[in-house]
């Protein structure tokens, strides 16, 4: 029994559960080993407190009948329903759970039917729990994913200049990334110039950057199933006085942030140190979103440094911090480095340099 699974098992013990319904592709890829990220819900994953099985469809047999004993694989055949077939497996147990933010209400309902009289019951953060303290080999994983991420900017940097497309920008992005050795982008990379950088999600568009323009530029590659992220800026041409001021306070604002994160410190009071330190300028009405959170098999996982945040920062953590200030009609301002909690204090992974960064226009 791998270590991983067997945290969860004490954990659907102490719960007084039977067994756990996984339907996550991060969460069965975590406890597995088994990539099923393509499988449009192909899989299912169900956990028992003394053993564990892997249903998937026979369409997925040669990814699977090599890298798990065969005791722990389950086929059904192409057509059937995952669910009713899982839940003929679930028959003997009483107290069943499953995750509450991934399982479908179309599959919870063939459950239930299924398995009338027996107990559904909704679990928060199974596997997530656990996935949040990363171990060396996964730490080795982002830290590859950082490199690329790192060597891509690096790239990226010497395409910009006026007359340039945002979406010009994000297609290199999306090449460069796979050139380099990642399997893909983590996320759909930001460009984004001018006033369109108000937005913190802005998805691109044809517009050409200008002279004049700040460009927020926002990546991470995806390495063997395991994810980084980053941001930096750019200024086309000699920036102004208030794009300086602005980016030194968002990046003083980042380093007291990695600073104050410790082991043992809260997430929610770091990011409302943060609220409170653009609030000493000014500026805290612009700063519309968390101040990072956990990176690892997904881009978005625990811990979370917002208000959300649950619990305390601890060793083997891996993630974002991430303050913005963003100006509606003007433009805005975000930096981003992805850290990990190591000895007690935060390990910044992304090598970036963070240097106010002007583009020289001919």
């Amino acid at each position: 029994m791998n270590a991983r699974l067997g945290k969860l098992q004490k954990f659907i013990a102490e719960q007084e559960l039977d067994a756990i319904i996984i339907t996550s592709p991060a969460n069965i890829f975590y406890l597995t080993g088994i990539d099923n990220f393509d499988s449009e819900k192909g899989f299912l994953l169900i956990v028992y407190k003394d053993k564990w099985r892997l249903v998937s469809s026979i369409f997925y047999k040669s990814r699977i009948e090599n890298a798990i004993a065969a005791k722990n694989q389950l086929w059904l055949k192409r057509g059937d329903s995952i669910a009713a077939f899982a839940a003929k497996q679930l028959a003997n147990c009483r107290a069943i759970g499953f995750e509450r933010e991934d399982l479908s209400f179309a599959r919870y309902e063939i459950f239930k039917k299924s398995l009338r009289g027996k107990k559904l019951i909704p679990i928060s953060g199974a596997a997530e729990q656990f996935r949040q303290i990363k171990d060396e080999s996964e730490i080795k994983l982002i830290k590859k994913a950082a490199r690329i991420t790192d060597k891509n900017f690096a790239a990226l940097l010497k395409l910009i200049k006026p007359g340039i497309t945002e979406l010009f920008l994000k297609r290199k992005i999306l090449e460069m990334m796979q050139d380099m050795g990642a399997q893909k982008c983590s996320f759909d990379p930001i460009v984004a110039s001018g006033k369109n950088s108000a937005d913190p999600h802005y998805e691109g568009s044809n517009k050409k950057i200008k002279a004049g323009e700040m460009v927020v530029i926002d990546i991470g590659a995806r390495y063997k199933n395991y994810d980084a992220d980053m941001t930096r800026m750019v200024f086309v041409g000699k920036a102004p006085t208030k794009y300086k001021n602005l980016y030194s306070l968002v990046l003083q604002t980042q380093q007291k942030a990695i600073a104050e994160c410790k082991a043992g410190a809260s997430p929610v009071q770091i990011f409302e140190n943060a609220v409170n330190n653009f609030a000493a300028a000014g500026e805290d009405e612009f700063f519309t979103h968390g101040l990072g959170h956990g990176v690892g098999i997904d881009i978005h996982e625990l811990p979370n440094l917002s208000p959300a945040g649950i619990g305390k920062f601890d060793n083997g953590m891996v993630f974002t911090v991430e303050p913005g200030l963003y100006h509606p009609g003007w433009g805005g301002i975000r930096i981003e480095d992805l850290c990990r909690m190591k000895n007690g204090k935060a390990e910044i992974l992304s090598r970036t340099p963070k240097n106010l960064i002007e583009i020289q226009v001919k």
